[in-house]
């Protein structure tokens, strides 16, 4: 009558060990696509975009400005966004209120150096 136990538990751990594959397989894929949207040109779409209108206000603070950029479509993920920006971080590193233009087809970079050269937005 207790031969169903060993059964039981050697199920219960086959599906305890999938579980567990299963779920080191997706944190090693979020992983992998996290680091190739920081380090790789990621581009939301390919040539020629399209132009997006985009606003920073002079109170935001970048936080806010790349939850903005992800909602409005500009960039795939606003934390790797905001990792891309930590390792570009230069002296002139300084986002400027105003009103840009940006294309859906632009990089991380471009995005970054478009918005942080005071000579680049648009009046």
């Amino acid at each position: 009558m207790s031969s169903w136990k060993p059964a039981a538990l050697t199920s219960a751990y086959i599906v305890l060990y999938a579980l567990l594959v299963f779920g080191v397989a997706a944190l090693c894929w979020h992983g992998y696509r996290f680091c190739y949207d920081i380090f790789a040109d990621v581009r939301m779409e390919e040539s020629p975009g399209k132009d997006i209108s985009f606003k920073v206000e002079s109170d935001e603070d970048f936080k806010t400005i790349a939850a903005n950029l992800q909602q409005r479509g500009i960039i795939r993920d606003r934390f790797s966004f905001l990792a891309r920006a930590e390792l570009m971080k230069t002296e002139r590193n300084k986002i400027y209120s105003g009103k840009y233009i940006l294309n859906s087809s632009m990089t991380y970079e471009q995005i970054l150096n478009r918005l942080t050269v005071s000579e680049g937005f648009d009046k």
